[in-house]
């Protein structure tokens, strides 16, 4: 084989391999990001540890996480909270960079929109969860169904519990009324700090009384943001 054809083979190995790694779910940590920024918060993504009960920030309610002002510093991205929440929808992620650009959704981020309460419909208030590749993986080993579609019909307009690791998304933080400044036609979400990877979520076990309370909060949120407390 000549040099010029050696040549052009490894370039062609080299173009396939991302698709190999997607396919198989070979996507390293990183993603396929090249800037060290993005890097570390798709290592933060890929994390597949369950959090310990020391993880646990008690504190970190759905209200404490969506409270208003600049939150970017408000927490921590080793802490794990667990939260009641209403499912208000359930989508497929489109291609990042954490999951190597995939384009089958079997290797994409499943994505919850959860609000405080079933009344509560607003942007404004929404908290993003997300369901990674990885833990849909770890989920199928054990014959547990978290692809899109299967937490959809379980979950989608109902309330859950739901847990996992705090991860605040940089990237988002112009779409977040608590860090965009002023809410508008932009703002998707309440805050940057998403539930990243999500490590377990089921019904609701709270009251009906319970439940009661999350449907009728004292919701007005100022279009302006306020310091963070």
């Amino acid at each position: 084989m000549t040099k010029a054809s050696l040549l052009a083979l490894a370039a062609f190995l080299a173009a396939g391999a991302p698709l190999q790694a997607q396919a198989s779910g070979g996507c390293p940590p990183q993603g396929d990001a090249t800037k060290p920024k993005i890097q570390k918060l798709n290592e933060l993504h890929a994390r597949t540890e369950e959090p310990s009960d020391d993880d646990y920030d008690d504190t970190a309610d759905f209200d404490a996480l969506i409270a208003p002002g600049d939150d970017s510093q408000r927490w921590q991205s080793d802490t794990a909270v667990e939260i009641t929440a209403f499912v208000v929808d359930v989508r497929d992620g489109a291609p990042t960079s954490a999951n190597c650009h995939a384009t089958d959704p079997a290797n994409q981020d499943t994505i919850l929109d959860l609000s405080p309460g079933s009344g509560v419909s607003d942007a404004s208030h929404r908290l993003i969860a997300v369901i990674t590749p990885r833990w849909k993986r770890i989920m199928a080993k054990n014959q547990i169904d978290w692809s899109t579609r299967a937490i959809r019909a379980r979950f989608l307009q109902k309330y859950v519990s739901i847990r996992g690791w705090l991860l605040y998304d940089f990237e988002a933080a112009q779409r977040a009324v608590n860090t965009a400044g002023l809410a508008g036609v932009n703002v998707t979400r309440a805050t940057a700090w998403e539930i990243c990877p999500v490590t377990g979520v089921d019904p609701s076990d709270d009251s009906l009384e319970q439940i009661t309370v999350l449907d009728d909060p004292p919701y007005a949120r100022s279009n302006a943001s306020s310091p963070a407390p």
